[in-house]
């Protein structure tokens, strides 16, 4: 009777212990939920459990989990100071949005959406960056936080290329699905910027400040300008390429007066 009683007590006990340890680990889908028993005190402790796994797997869609677990691998609680560093960011943004969702419904543009910035995050994390947010259909990401990066314009040029491979493969299979082909800017410029949790103590986001974001985001602009029939153009400006190695192709795109900056913007083209 003892031994029963035991596997009674001890084996949702584990199953706790296992969900905790997953819990450490993000893997919110993989946690199975504790069966209860007829002990009132493990039943509770089984309820409790299962329903704190669904406040979690509802906040895992709107929690950057990933970067939450990199700050947590280097011993970083939840109160970053922020710093100044040399960072690359990447925007970009679709070409003639408005346009293509002609005709489509919301949930129809909402998939439209969700697809394209799939296909775009992948390469980001994939090359070690840090995705800020989505701005509609546009993203914005940063290398070098917060793992320090000797080099973190190459790992933001490196996923550039991958997503004009990527994004020129998906527009072979939406033309012949009938749909029309995407058109997408990419600008990316490496500068000193403010690092760290910025928000209120309500709503805090890690997030990077700074002019740097203000000229990444001119030069995603600066595509429709430079080559608007292209079907996937990155820019970069002359600090990011001089930072790159002899093996990115690029070839000068010209000097531009851009918005906020009194000089002129050295402007660069990454090829395939």
């Amino acid at each position: 009777g003892a031994v029963w009683l035991n596997y009674i007590v001890s084996k949702p006990i584990r199953e706790v212990t296992k969900g905790v340890n997953q819990i450490r680990q993000f893997s919110f889908g993989d946690i199975k939920p504790v069966a209860t028993t007829w002990i009132k005190e493990v039943a509770e402790l089984a309820h409790s459990f299962n329903e704190m796994i669904g406040g979690l797997r509802f906040f895992e869609t709107y929690v950057p989990h990933k970067l939450v677990h990199r700050l947590i691998e280097q011993g970083t609680d939840a109160h970053v100071e922020s710093e100044e560093r040399e960072l690359t960011v990447m925007f970009t943004d679709i070409v003639g949005f408005t346009t293509m969702c002609e005709g489509m419904n919301a949930s129809e543009v909402a998939d439209f959406i969700n697809d394209h910035l799939t296909i775009l995050a992948e390469y980001v994390e994939a090359e070690g960056g840090t995705i800020d947010k989505y701005i509609g259909d546009a993203l914005m990401a940063f290398w070098g936080a917060p793992e320090k990066m000797e080099n973190s314009a190459i790992g933001a040029c490196r996923a550039a290329k991958s997503m004009v491979t990527a994004i020129k493969e998906d527009n072979k299979r939406r033309v012949a699905a009938g749909k029309k082909p995407i058109g997408l800017r990419i600008g990316i410029h490496t500068g000193p910027l403010v690092v760290g949790n910025i928000g209120t103590p309500s709503r805090i986001n890690y997030t990077v400040v700074g002019d740097t974001v203000n000229t990444t985001q001119r030069l995603e602009s600066l595509g429709k300008e430079v080559d608007p029939e292209a079907e996937v153009i990155v820019l970069l400006s002359a600090t990011t390429k001089s930072l790159l190695p002899d093996d990115f192709k690029m070839k000068p795109a010209g000097s531009f007066q851009v918005k906020g900056k009194e000089a002129e913007v050295e402007v660069f083209r990454l090829l395939e």
